[in-house]
């Protein structure tokens, strides 16, 4: 069994950015939180209370990045897992049991707007998206097709290094005793 290597949530939050950064080889201040996969801190404040409700976040867990699918559906990238959120649910992947992106379902997007068969290539499109557990399941959820999807699933594969090798550490807080 591999050993642990211990990091703080903000670690793990700087290490899912850095992916982030070096896939698009930019800086933060080339994203403004208008982008289809986005930091989720450049959101719109409102945005960003209205979602982190429907996270259920642990105690020091960071919402990182976010993929936007719909006005009403989105998948955000947290320190520990995936979830995947829409107008009345939620669904959520553990870093600690997803296991790798198996890709798009199908190379070919059939119900385009036009009726017309596109790929997934094709930007503004959205496509059926497996990934797989640990346990061998194959989830899949809906997201872009184009070059937001392609970088979801490049920055996103390696994630299940976050499960795989990383134990997150609770950071200390200071109290004063006064």
């Amino acid at each position: 069994m591999e050993e642990l290597i211990e990091k703080s949530t903000i670690q793990i939050k700087e290490r899912i950015e850095f992916w982030f950064f070096k896939y698009f080889n930019k800086t933060k201040t080339d994203f403004n939180g208008n982008e289809i996969f986005t930091l989720f801190e450049l959101l719109n404040a409102k945005l960003q209370v209205k979602l982190k409700q429907r996270l259920s976040l642990d105690g020091n867990e960071i919402p990182v990045l976010v993929l936007k699918i719909s006005e009403s559906e989105f998948v955000i990238n947290t320190t520990k897992k995936f979830v995947q959120i829409d107008s009345d649910s939620c669904e959520i992947i553990n870093y600690s049991e997803f296991e790798w992106h198996n890709g798009y379902k199908s190379i070919s997007i059939i119900n385009t707007p036009t009726g017309k068969v596109a790929n997934v290539k094709t930007e503004g499109l959205i496509s059926d998206f497996g990934l797989r557990k640990r346990n061998g399941k194959i989830v899949y959820w809906k997201i872009p097709s184009g070059k937001p999807g392609f970088a979801f699933w490049n920055v996103t594969k390696k994630c299940e290094l976050i499960g795989r090798k990383f134990k997150i550490t609770e950071q200390k807080r200071h109290h004063n005793n006064t």
